[in-house]
């Protein structure tokens, strides 16, 4: 079974280069525009890492981050932050997430750490 991926991001040109890039690599990868949806989707399915973007209407990537921490076997995440808050991105490391990549993200370099955090999958 492939690596199940739900990346989220409030701007649909940044998913459909990144969901292409990872769909490349062999991932199964899903989106979402919103935590919202995010979440919902996450309530439905299974799914081995989240890439989200921090800032986003009405509920940001840490909203989704101290959610999905709640889960029983909570997803790997991966934060991407088009803002510079330094402060934002350190908060996400410490809630849990493994990286936080500025924006636009290089996708080699985030399948390098994907390949990092889930090496056997």
């Amino acid at each position: 079974m492939a690596t199940k991926l739900l990346l989220v991001d409030d701007e649909p040109l940044v998913t459909e280069e990144l969901q292409e890039a990872l769909e490349f690599e062999g991932y199964d990868v899903e989106t979402a525009q919103s935590v919202a949806e995010a979440l919902e989707y996450c309530a439905n399915a299974p799914v081995d890492l989240v890439v989200t973007d921090l800032k986003m209407p009405q509920a940001t990537g840490l909203d989704l981050i101290r959610a999905l921490g709640g889960q029983t076997a909570p997803p790997h995440i991966i934060v991407l932050s088009g803002h510079g808050a330094e402060s934002n991105r350190a908060e996400a490391m410490a809630l849990g997430a493994v990286e936080c990549f500025a924006k636009p993200v290089d996708p080699d370099d985030l399948v390098k750490k994907i390949q990092e955090v889930l090496p056997f999958q």
